[in-house]
């Protein structure tokens, strides 16, 4: 009978060490001082209605382009940069729209504070 208990209060208590673990898994921190970032957001139709189909941003070290169909369907983007120095720079995302046409914003990159490793930045035309 002793081992039956021991058994059974052993089943009861390893669904709960498991869900632990996996909180304790899902908690993990980035590394703040990592030069990986993520910049990612909305991005809108050219001024004269054409469909964004690629997302190109610049900076000094490195660019990344983003030609997934996320850009074209959902009018989002997302590219991660390897080489984010400590200090904030200005960068440049251009929008090629399906037409040929396209659009710039400038906008300052900069290794987010804490543990977070993405930068939101939405995208649009410059207003008329």
């Amino acid at each position: 009978m002793r081992n039956r208990v021991a058994v059974l209060a052993f089943a009861a208590v390893l669904p709960l060490t498991g869900a632990a673990t996996v909180t304790a898994a899902s908690q993990a921190v980035a590394d703040p001082g990592s030069p990986n970032v993520t910049v990612k957001g909305d991005v809108d139709d050219c001024p004269n209605g054409g469909s964004p189909t690629v997302v190109s941003i610049k900076s000094a070290q490195e660019t990344r382009k983003d030609k997934s169909p996320n850009v074209t369907n959902a009018g989002e983007y997302k590219v991660t940069f390897k080489k984010v120095p400590t200090r904030a720079q200005s960068v440049t995302a251009m929008v090629t729209c399906d037409d040929g046409k396209s659009y710039t914003q400038t906008f300052t990159l900069e290794r987010p504070e804490g543990a977070n490793t993405t930068l939101a930045v939405d995208l649009a035309p410059p207003s008329r």
